[in-house]
């Protein structure tokens, strides 16, 4: 009997499955996970996905697919909400709304130690200390610690770096640094400075500020006229900070704008925390407003939770939600909902405000970008372009080689993507032999896992594409179409490239330089040779400092790993002391000598 598919599929299954709470997967053919959703009663939800005419374009391409499905129940909803974020972390499914980006988000951390310091942190808070954030950039971070620095002169350095002063650093004498490290400061000042930042960035400013100015006005009274000064600018300076803070809250909170244009949706997130403020959006296509707790708690797994989440939208799941969030930040969090009241019901209309704006910026961007899309399609002469995968090689006379791949859809860069291979020979010239090796690993995997592109995309001319197409030849791959750019006059950048496709591969196309569609083939092959080039220098990098190693004397290749583990850098080596070096696992005051001598003399 003919296995049955799609909704034919869930029709049958669904005879099988309970009312109650819990979490779901849809898997094609492969076995490979199509979407992962919760529900209060799977029967009834499942039930949804057979009744196509409902369904948007996304999901009825999804329900297509379907050739198993596999349920959990839960004992609840909250307990349904977080197994399905869990479970879309471990999958990333193709037709879920995913992250655009990754990455966590940065916050700045006040470390727990001596000498307390400011540094970005990302990942997961497990060192002790106080987190200030979410921020939404690394730039933002970076200004933001700068700042603080100026005002209070709070250390931002290394424990390694710090440790090898003897003298104070540039940032002492510029007056962005107490100087810690030298005993410019006592630790009794210092720990009070840490004190003053911690308060500043927790909302107790005003505390804050009243202690400064009793402290300038006595400053003054025993005509120590240079101190109160310093203490002037210093309370003038964070006044300018909070003047500038247009969205700043007291209390944790956070506000969640969604508007909908069309087919495309804006989710727009605004950060408000005492004393700092940030924002981020995605744009999304075909967006079910029934997938919003969904993609909240994708970002609330990266960004703690507020004390108070204020969103547009009317959720169905509210309470189920809000106790899910609870649970994932140890603490009570509330979800709120239209009417907003006083400087809530402000943030929202700005935020919203915001969000319909980046809407239609972008609305304009993604006509651009589909136009470009069909212009490639046709160049290309194919009906699907899903997924289009480019690759380049970078060495130096064959050191240090690696293979560089992007990805790219029509919404952009897929960074979450990208790879580097390591080209498996010591040391080649041979970028034919590079391209046959990056290619047969990427296309073994590729058949594995059935996730091949639709399009590949060469850095190089009628050498590469043979290449390639022999390996497809002998892999027995078909289907994915090949375009070779052969770059003019030796250079990226004179926009003479000559093209081939693997349709007629020995055949040149001329285009049209000035294209709208060239400056998208150029775009994609820049990306490919910046991603190739960054790869080759921090391998280049790594092995050079792995050398450096090696010439010191009586430094094998199991004492180097454990010095590496240990500092994480040559850098922090060379800087270490003998106190320091003698830390490392299996070092003695000998060995300790060795290294401390390789580099000091």
């Amino acid at each position: 009997m003919k296995h049955k598919i799609g909704a034919d599929f869930l029709r049958e299954k669904i005879k099988t499955v309970s009312s109650r709470p819990g979490v779901y997967r849809m898997l094609d053919e492969a076995g490979k996970v199509l979407y992962v959703g919760k529900a209060k009663n799977l029967k009834h939800r499942l039930t949804n996905y057979t009744q196509e005419n409902r369904l948007s374009y996304r999901i009825r391409q999804m329900v297509s697919k379907v050739h198993d499905l596999i349920t959990v129940e839960t004992a609840g909803e909250s307990e349904a909400f977080l197994l399905e974020a869990e479970l879309i972390k471990q999958f990333h499914p193709y037709y879920n709304i995913l992250l655009k980006d990754d990455k966590s988000y940065p916050y700045i951390l006040l470390t727990k130690e001596k000498y307390p310091r400011l540094c970005k942190y990302r990942g997961d808070r497990k060192k002790d200390g106080t987190y200030f954030g979410p921020f939404d950039s690394g730039l933002s971070v970076n200004n933001t610690i700068k700042s603080l620095q100026k005002i209070f002169g709070i250390r931002s350095c290394s424990n390694t770096y710090f440790a090898a002063r003897k003298r104070p650093c540039l940032l002492y004498q510029i007056k962005r640094c107490a100087g810690p490290c030298c005993g410019c400061v006592s630790d009794e000042e210092y720990n009070k400075i840490a004190n003053e930042v911690r308060s500043f960035m927790t909302g107790k400013s005003a505390h804050l500020q009243e202690q400064l100015t009793k402290e300038m006005q006595e400053l003054s009274k025993v005509q120590e006229f240079e101190k109160a000064a310093a203490m002037r600018d210093k309370i003038l300076a964070l006044n300018h900070i909070q003047g500038t803070g247009t969205l700043q809250s007291s209390e944790p909170t956070d506000t969640v704008a969604l508007v909908t244009e069309g087919a495309y949706t804006c989710l727009q997130i605004f950060f408000h925390r005492p004393n700092l403020s940030g924002n981020i959006y995605q744009i999304m296509k075909d967006f079910n407003v029934e997938e919003l707790s969904t993609l909240l708690l994708q970002i609330y797994d990266k960004a703690a939770p507020p004390s108070v989440v204020c969103v547009s939208e009317e959720m169905e799941d509210r309470e189920a939600f809000a106790a899910a969030l609870s649970q994932m930040a140890g603490k009570k969090v509330e979800v709120l909902h239209p009417p907003f009241r006083l400087a809530r019901r402000q943030w929202m209309q700005e935020a919203l405000q915001n969000a319909t704006q980046t809407l239609r910026q972008n609305m304009d961007k993604e006509a651009v970008a589909h136009e470009n899309w069909q212009a490639l399609k046709e160049l290309l002469g194919v009906s699907t372009l899903n997924k289009i995968e480019v690759y380049d090689n970078s060495h130096i006379q064959g050191s240090a080689a690696v293979g560089a791949m992007i990805v790219a859809t029509e919404q952009g860069f897929q960074k979450n993507l990208y790879r580097r291979f390591n080209i498996e020979k010591e040391q080649t010239n041979d970028d034919f032999g590079m391209m046959r090796e990056v290619l047969t690993r990427r296309l073994k995997r590729g058949i594995k896992e059935n996730d091949l592109p639709d399009v590949i995309i060469l850095d190089g001319g009628k050498g590469q594409m043979s290449q390639v197409l022999d390996v497809f030849h002998q892999m027995g791959v078909n289907g994915i179409r090949v375009l070779a750019m052969a770059k003019g006059a030796g250079q990226h950048d004179k926009g003479l490239e000559t093209l081939f496709l693997d349709t007629a591969p020995t055949t040149p196309i001329i285009p049209d330089h000035k294209s709208q569609l060239m400056f998208l083939l150029q775009r994609l092959r820049d990306e490919a040779h910046r991603f190739a080039i960054g790869s080759h220098r921090a391998k280049r990098s790594r092995e050079m400092f792995h050398e450096t190693l090696l010439d010191i004397e009586g430094i094998g290749a199991k004492r180097k790993k454990d010095l590496m583990t240990h500092f994480g850098s040559v850098r922090a080596i060379s800087g270490a002391s003998m106190s320091q070096l003698m830390q490392v696992p299996g070092f003695n005051e000998k060995i300790a000598k060795k290294v401390y001598t390789f580099f000091h003399g």
